[in-house]
């Protein structure tokens, strides 16, 4: 069965879609490291933990884009839209998993890489 848009946040599914998509397509083009930079710059969040770079991640990919209320969270599969009963997922870049689930020790954000003597 066929659900109609309860209201105006329904009817903007679509653009917010197409806007995030691109968002997540400009973002998917740049290596891991440029995306950590970018994180830091858009979201001005820590990215310490596993939970801190989901939400850098979720705020930078958001950035400038207005979502009616749409809610965005990280989900196995990508991003998750989610709107009273409505939800859809995004699939995402391999290079969001991995800034996601880095593991501690790798390059700081705007580190040089060392040269080997």
């Amino acid at each position: 069965m066929t659900t109609l848009p309860h209201g105006v946040a329904d009817l903007y599914l679509a653009p917010v879609v197409i806007a995030l998509d691109e968002r997540i397509d400009e973002l998917g083009r740049l290596d891991r490291h440029q995306l950590a930079e970018r994180v830091a710059l858009e979201s001005n969040r820590p990215d310490w933990s596993r939970e801190d770079r989901q939400y850098g991640l979720i705020d930078t990919i958001q950035h400038l884009i207005e979502v009616h209320s749409w809610q965005l969270s990280w989900d196995d599969r990508g991003v998750r839209l989610t709107h009273g009963d409505y939800s859809i997922v995004l699939g995402v870049p391999q290079t969001f998993y991995e800034y996601v689930d880095r593991v501690p020790g790798d390059r700081p954000v705007g580190s040089k890489p060392t040269q080997p003597a």
